[in-house]
């Protein structure tokens, strides 16, 4: 090549980068393109031509031609790293893998080679050798906050919090002026969050509002709250400041695009303060509404009459073995198929039996798309008639996908027992059994009572080998007492049963369950600690558990009973069908008079429940001091648990609802 043509090719080579840098990609992706085609060896053109391309979206072509400047330069790793970029967008993992290992054989020093290694096993869940990756490349360059926050998030995601944390300072403090300083600052202020630690978590929205005044973080941090609560004061104080929060984003002007993304919560946890969440439940969907009108989306089909079958979709993230796919399995399943088309819409992800039995009731399956709006889109296009979310308020995009009409009806049901304040939601499905007089006044959605309980129960099925009591650590010699509920739901008032029960039973020893993360039961253990010190010592923390070793520590237990102002649903049935009394508290709310609404269905009564919370905790000391007594209780469940499973009429009332909900919405 002469003098001159190598100088022309360097020109258009710096024009070409001009336009790259400038935004103007087709201009650029022109002139590399010419470079190429006058030197088809030309490194630089080649891999900027595959970055262009892969940057205008079309990846297959920006493959071919990063390839082949690796092919050109091998020695260069940054073209196999660029390369292995595209490929592991592309989900071609083993093939981006191979080229950072070339890079890394190239230059064992290069530092974007061990993070996009990091970034690749992140994406193939293999958590724990991307912390060995990015480690590497923090080595190399321990200031770079990209890496400091990536570590940060796999540690999160993992349930290593305090990790975590220390990651996500190490952030903060290696570039305090770095644009990723403030993602720094909201990763770990959702890391204090997670923990349960309000305040902490407030300060650190803060910093990172000081820096970026996002709307959607600032109503992140107004809806932040506590996990475990001190008291019935430290209750109503975080309540008042909820809704002064709520009150003072509500007369501003507010603005988010994604609220999924930008605020990325729910008021998950006012169920747990056995208060009356309606008000502030519907002050939180309003600021929503306001701050992203979008949410109210109505659907095309609204508004068009359809004739066939009843179509009746079913949205939740929890259709495989959880609480919520058990809840709805056989509701589902035995839904009459010549009246009704069944649409499934879940995420995507492996299929246990639960999961396959619900899909395989269904007509249609949909595996939502990520993103928010893709996934609003996906349900709209199924045009159902019936809309049912078995649960609002556990998933964050469910929630929000619940603010749109996407159906002439929409309908919650019991699997987060509490209501939405979402105005596009028309019906809360309940029933005689579990709702108190007044009950409507607790729902900003129409309240439907069934004759039933709102499923139709399938058996458990008990492990025909069960582990031993000793086996848990408990000892023969002591009355065993259970609370089946986890550590969110061990409201203050627990407390105070524990104590009565324990100072009445010298020999009681009283079991909770390990929270799904550490800090709150520590943050209950020290509660009790300052509250009840006298019996503190013999309330035995257990470690998390499987279903069946769940169930074995039941059977093990002498008496089990139920958290003040939230009974148990799932670990209820479980319960019975050990044949196992639960005292339970009948509080005010639904969530509190599940196990009530069982006993009811069996034709006990309520004498196995209590309105009064000392009354509660005497009624399970009764059922640990007096044998006679238990076993008189378990007897007679044997038999009335029976009426608890695949109960048929369950499926007629819940076909009669929908038939009704359907001719409303049609008139």
């Amino acid at each position: 090549m002469t003098d001159t043509a190598s100088s022309d090719l360097r020109r258009l080579f710096a024009e070409a980068q001009a336009h790259h840098h400038a935004g103007r990609l087709a201009e650029a992706q022109g002139l590399y393109a010419e470079i190429v085609g006058v030197d088809p060896k030309h490194g630089d053109a080649l891999n900027l031509l595959g970055t262009v391309l892969a940057q205008r979206g079309n990846s297959e072509q920006a493959v071919f031609f990063m390839r082949r400047a690796t092919q050109a330069e091998p020695a260069r790793a940054p073209y196999h790293v660029n390369l292995g970029v595209v490929l592991t967008a592309l989900g071609r993992y083993d093939e981006a893998k191979a080229c950072f290992d070339r890079a890394l054989k190239a230059d064992d020093k290069f530092t974007d080679a061990y993070y996009n290694l990091g970034n690749l096993l992140k994406q193939m869940e293999l958590p724990d050798a991307a912390l060995l990756a990015y480690e590497q490349a923090r080595t190399l360059d321990p200031k770079r906050t990209d890496i400091l926050v990536n570590m940060g998030n796999i540690l999160y995601e993992t349930g290593r919090l305090d990790e975590a944390a220390e990651m996500f300072n190490a952030a903060i403090y290696a570039d305090p002026k770095a644009p990723r300083a403030t993602r720094a600052l909201i990763n770990l202020g959702n890391t204090f969050r997670r923990m349960g630690d309000a305040e902490r978590a407030g300060q650190a929205y803060d910093l990172a509002l000081a820096r970026d005044d996002s709307d959607g973080l600032r109503i992140k941090r107004a809806t932040t709250l506590p996990v475990v609560m001190a008291s019935w004061d430290h209750i109503r104080a975080v309540r008042y400041d909820l809704e002064m929060n709520l009150r003072d984003l509500l007369a501003r002007d507010v603005t988010v695009c994604n609220p999924t993304f930008e605020t990325s919560t729910t008021n998950f946890f006012l169920a747990y303060h056995g208060e009356d969440d309606r008000r502030l439940q519907e002050l939180t969907a309003q600021l929503h509404l306001k701050s992203c009108h979008d949410l109210a989306w109505t659907a095309p089909h609204i508004g068009k009459r359809r004739e066939g079958k009843i179509r009746v979709g079913f949205v939740s993230a929890f259709f495989r073995r959880h609480s919520i796919g058990r809840l709805m399995e056989e509701l589902i399943a035995n839904l009459a198929k010549d009246e009704f088309e069944i649409v499934i819409v879940t995420q995507p992800g492996p299929r246990d039996p639960v999961a396959r039995r619900i899909e395989g009731a269904a007509d249609t399956v949909i595996k939502l798309p990520e993103g928010f709006w893709p996934a609003r889109d996906a349900i709209a296009a199924a045009a159902c008639d019936i809309l049912i979310y078995p649960e609002i308020g556990m998933d964050v995009r469910s929630y929000f996908l619940a603010f749109a009409r996407l159906a002439p009806v929409q309908a919650v049901m019991w699997g987060h027992p509490d209501t939405t304040g979402i105005p596009n939601l028309d019906w809360f499905v309940s029933s005689d059994l579990i709702e108190g007089e007044g009950a409507e006044a607790h729902y900003s959605e129409k309240l439907y009572r069934l004759k039933t309980l709102p499923t139709r129960y399938a058996r458990p099925e008990i492990p025909a080998v069960l582990r031993s009591r000793d086996s848990f650590g408990l000892a023969a010699d002591k009355t065993i007492y259970l609370c089946q509920q986890s550590v969110i739901k061990h409201h203050p008032d627990l407390d105070v049963m524990i104590a009565e029960i324990l100072r009445g039973d010298p020999k009681g020893e009283v079991v909770l369950l390990e929270g799904a993360v550490s800090h709150w039961s520590d943050q209950v253990r020290d509660r009790m600690r300052a509250g009840i010190p006298d019996v503190a010592g013999r309330v035995r923390v257990i470690p998390r558990m499987g279903p069946d070793d769940f169930i074995a520590l039941t059977a093990a237990a002498d008496v089990v009973f139920d958290a003040p102002h939230w009974s148990g649903g799932n670990t209820s049935f479980e319960a019975f069908a050990l044949g196992k009394a639960v005292a339970t508290h009948a509080g005010t709310f639904m969530r509190g008079r599940v196990t009530l609404g069982q006993y009811r269905a069996m034709g006990m009564g309520d004498e196995f429940a209590r309105t009064d919370i000392i009354e509660t905790a005497r009624l399970a000391l009764h059922l640990g001091l007096d044998k006679d007594f238990r076993k008189t209780a378990e007897t007679r469940l044997a038999v009335g648990a029976q009426k608890l499973w695949d109960d048929p009429q369950a499926s007629a009332e819940f076909a009669a609802f929908l038939r009704f909900a359907h001719q409303q919405a049609i008139g």
